[in-house]
């Protein structure tokens, strides 16, 4: 545990420990361009449950010379550098927006002939944090005209490689970030979203609401409707293979982008309640195809995979050994890594001691839960990533040797 005199000093003072309102001024963490992470009086951005059960905060520093609004390393409570400070929302909104770079046009276009699911085109993706972007990706669906008819632009996803294709925000132009980038690719195609099923129909598109969320209940329109941590709500739900959809669940984060001169982009994090029906049942926010009607057909993390499903790993996740058996507690072995500290939808694959192991009932394929080996940090073979960017896993979510 960390101790640090200037945390505990935010505590007795009633600006740190709590569960603050989004947009507020409160104590939070905020990880630096040098990627360490410091804690201080920011702006809250997001909120929300950890794996064990804890809640974290995220602020970002305010554009004030203030020293009470000094970020700091709470392992040594000395301020954190100059150069770390976030830039001047304004001047980045500036930089982008009066930038050379064309916005979309919105109005109906010529459909081209022959592209599917699939194939690449120009196109628009809505993130699970409910900004909207623009560039080329896989085709996802046609995007469809209040009259029922396609406008000749489709629903994409961006490719994980972002320097050669750029993808951009509609409204500040800004590019794309790591963290708004699919986890991974829909698995269906033309086929599937043509069935249909006369017992269970799928949600109608409704062009009249904000985004991706049709007929659920909508999203907060300021901080003080925002849902409450535990509570019912409508929001993105990050499924164990990557993709995301859209349904009411049991809130585990909230958060807000704010945009200059524009009112925020607000989002909701869930998890399913266990209840279904309704709008229990979650669905594909573009296709509106159900959730649980969707190919398998995506890796999980620390389960095992098939022979093609593998050749589609990225190159980290692709390079750890095949899980081809169920290893004994204690044993070494590759499987997925859930930090108590960290986000409930944040997760790592590595080398690690094994404490769960059993069966997937609907997969039928092994699973594997490790905790990583403190003082094999440094060693290659036993580092832990994000499955889906290879990033490494942050330091202060190694245990402690």
């Amino acid at each position: 545990m960390l101790s640090s005199a200037r945390i505990e000093a935010l505590r007795n003072a009633g600006r740190a420990g709590g569960i603050p309102e989004l947009a507020s001024i409160y104590g939070g963490w905020y990880t630096a361009p040098n990627g360490k992470r410091y804690f201080g009086l920011g702006t809250v951005m997001e909120i929300g449950y950890t794996h064990d059960g804890s809640v974290y905060v995220n602020a970002e520093p305010t554009n004030t010379e203030d020293d009470r609004f000094r970020f700091f390393d709470p392992s040594t409570d000395e301020d954190m550098p100059e150069d770390q400070y976030p830039e001047d929302p304004e001047l980045v909104f500036e930089r982008t927006y009066f930038s050379p770079r064309k916005g979309p046009t919105y109005g109906p276009k010529p459909t081209t002939p022959g592209l599917k699911p699939g194939d690449m085109a120009r196109g628009f993706y809505d993130s699970a944090q409910n900004v909207v972007f623009y560039g080329v990706g896989r085709i996802v669906t046609p995007i469809i005209q209040e009259d029922g008819q396609p406008s000749g632009s489709f629903w994409i996803e961006p490719s994980r490689i972002r320097g050669p294709i750029p993808v951009w925000e509609t409204y500040s132009r800004r590019d794309i970030e790591e963290h708004e980038l699919p986890r991974s690719y829909y698995t269906g195609s033309l086929e599937t979203q043509q069935r249909e099923n006369k017992d269970r129909p799928r949600r109608e598109i409704h062009h009249e609401l904000h985004h991706w969320y049709g007929k659920l209940p909508p999203m907060p329109a300021q901080a003080r409707d925002q849902p409450r941590l535990g509570s019912e709500h409508s929001g993105a739900y990050f499924a164990p293979d990557g993709q995301w959809f859209a349904g009411v669940g049991r809130v585990v984060a909230v958060g807000y982008i704010l945009h200059i001169g524009c009112s925020q982009e607000w989002y909701v994090y869930v998890e399913p309640t266990g209840k279904t029906g309704g709008d229990y049942d979650f669905f594909h926010p573009q296709t509106r195809e159900w959730m649980d009607e969707l190919p398998q057909t995506n890796p999980i993390p620390g389960m095992q995979c098939t022979p093609r499903e593998r050749r589609t790993l990225p190159s980290r996740w692709r390079d750890l050994p095949v899980i081809n058996r169920q290893p004994a507690i204690g044993e070494e072995y590759h499987g997925r890594y859930c930090p108590p500290g960290a986000p409930k939808r944040d997760v790592y694959v590595g080398i690690g001691k094994v404490v769960k192991t059993g069966v997937d009932e609907e997969r039928g394929r092994i699973w594997v839960e490790v905790v990583p080996v403190a003082n094999k940090r440094d060693s290659w073979n036993h580092q832990f990533r994000d499955p889906w960017s290879g990033k490494k896993m942050p330091e202060w979510y190694w245990p402690l040797e």
